[in-house]
């Protein structure tokens, strides 16, 4: 399998942890770097992770063009597919839904998301609890892409998270952190000035919460890795 990277410091998090688990490798594709993925030969799964730049400044990150072709191209194909924060925008543009700065704010910080109806029959949502704290860190969000089946919101986000077929899912907050990333993100100049805009206290905050948020999000982690890849034997 194969996970998209647009920054050095958004990489898989707690998921690689669960893929390892379950016997399959990971190779990183850093677009940051100038690398891009081949059309020819579908990866078996694909991750496509965060990062600070919009859906939109395909003028000053020409990778997001042919990486939304990509996308598409794995979707066309069925290839099991969960796109995080900046990834889930991108899946919806690769969907054909709009993509744009969120009118109500910025949402960064441990809050509360709420899951639809239509998430108790979702192979990974079904295992989240009727309202969850999750860590957000984005500034834009997403239209419901046609065709796609809502799962999650927040409230200032009316779509947090969707399914798109049985096997594509965007999320936009992170489930993937634990302490490791948590650690790196909290010392990253990039985002310290980010959250630190919103609150000067909001990394503080961050970072003293996440022993309360953390240890719940190990489970939704192993549900998010385990649809793509299939449960572990006995699990």
């Amino acid at each position: 399998m194969i996970a998209l990277r647009h920054v050095p410091w958004e990489d898989l998090g707690a998921f690689e942890r669960h893929i390892v688990r379950l016997g399959a490798e990971v190779e990183y594709v850093d677009l940051f770097a100038g690398s891009m993925p081949s059309a020819v030969g579908e990866p078996s799964a694909l991750f496509v992770m965060g990062g600070p730049m919009g859906v939109y400044e395909g003028d000053r990150y020409p990778f997001l063009r042919r990486e939304v072709e990509f996308i598409r191209s794995c979707l066309e194909s069925g290839v099991p597919t969960v796109g995080v924060c900046l990834g889930s925008q991108l899946l919806a543009a690769a969907l054909g839904a709009g993509v744009y700065p969120n009118p109500r704010g910025k949402e960064i910080g441990w809050g509360e998301i709420t899951t639809m109806p239509e998430a108790a029959s979702d192979p990974i949502f079904s295992r989240f609890a009727p309202t969850e704290t999750v860590l957000h860190w984005h500034g834009d969000i997403f239209d419901l892409p046609p065709g796609a089946i809502p799962l999650a919101s927040s409230a200032v986000t009316p779509c947090q998270a969707f399914r798109w077929g049985s096997s594509a899912w965007g999320i936009l907050f992170h489930v993937e952190a634990d302490d490791g990333l948590l650690s790196r993100w909290l010392s990253e100049p990039q985002m310290i000035a980010e959250a630190s805009a919103q609150d000067p206290n909001l990394p503080e905050a961050i970072a003293r919460e996440a022993p309360r948020h953390v240890p719940r999000l190990e489970s939704l982690q192993a549900a998010v890795v385990d649809a793509l890849l299939g449960p572990a034997e006995g699990g």
